[in-house]
């Protein structure tokens, strides 16, 4: 057998390998996801009180694990969960290393181009968290020119903030709970944060930090696929409306937040 011929077989291996394995990431993933028995959700676990590690037991709980779980058993099958970093957890459903990612995901127009959004789940806002000894300073985008303001790396609190407040130092964070502790010790004036969670801070902080001025901007957050998951998109979805209508997301809602943070604002 010549060199070249061999090469050609070899590269019509590949490409039959790798017919094979395409289906990993793209292929039916409601059937992969029923045959396995698990949906894989990928979350942070350090963004109470969507996701968070319980004292003591380090159990994962919050609103989102609750709704991941109330989601699988919609689809028959149980929840598994994979605590990532943000900044890693998109390539990593990219990727295929989950099914899905709960966190507070906003369907910008760029990640609609790499990622399937299902129907919102919550309805919240960005908002700007201050000492309470400077409600009164800051109140809005634009007081914030000349500011330190601490925001998550690579979300989109960092784009709005980047874009309605280019006077601010922006201070990048990895972590929220290391963000949060920043605005408290002074390293930053102010942070951005998803609104309902700066409501359960200032729960946390006995008042310490509080949120200030009005709601910067909506998001609503949706269920993240791989493009490419038309089943799984459309039983995400019935499931989701299916938890809406029989009261179970208003019930967890009022268990995390005290609060309605599921029903679409009028």
């Amino acid at each position: 057998m010549t060199i070249g011929r061999m090469a050609m077989r070899l590269l019509a291996a590949g490409g039959l390998l790798a017919a094979f394995a395409a289906p990993a990431v793209a292929g039916d993933a409601l059937a992969r996801v029923r045959q396995r028995g698990e949906l894989v959700i990928g979350l942070e676990g350090t963004f109470p009180p969507y996701s968070l590690r319980a004292a003591g037991s380090g159990e994962l709980q919050g609103f989102e694990v609750d709704f991941g779980r109330a989601l699988a058993r919609q689809l028959g099958v149980e929840a598994g969960f994979h605590t990532i970093v943000w900044q890693q957890m998109l390539d990593s459903l990219a990727a295929g290393r989950v099914d899905a990612v709960i966190n507070q995901v906003v369907a910008t127009p760029e990640r609609q181009l790499r990622f399937d959004f299902s129907i919102p789940y919550t309805y919240s806002g960005l908002q700007l968290v201050v000492r309470k000894a400077d409600l009164e300073r800051f109140r809005g985008a634009a007081d914030l020119a000349g500011a330190h303001v601490g925001v998550s790396a690579g979300t989109n609190y960092e784009q709005w903030l980047r874009a309605n407040a280019p006077g601010a130092h922006i201070h990048l964070y990895q972590d929220d709970l290391v963000k949060y502790d920043g605005l408290r010790r002074g390293e930053v004036d102010a942070i951005v944060i998803n609104r309902l969670a700066a409501f359960n801070l200032t729960l946390k902080t006995h008042g310490e930090l509080v949120p200030s001025g009005r709601m910067l901007a909506r998001e609503d957050a949706c269920v993240v696929l791989r493009k490419g998951s038309p089943k799984l998109l459309a039983e995400l979805n019935r499931a989701i409306g299916h938890l809406q209508r029989d009261g179970t997301l208003q019930a967890l809602s009022r268990k995390w937040f005290k609060a309605d943070i599921v029903s679409r604002p009028q």
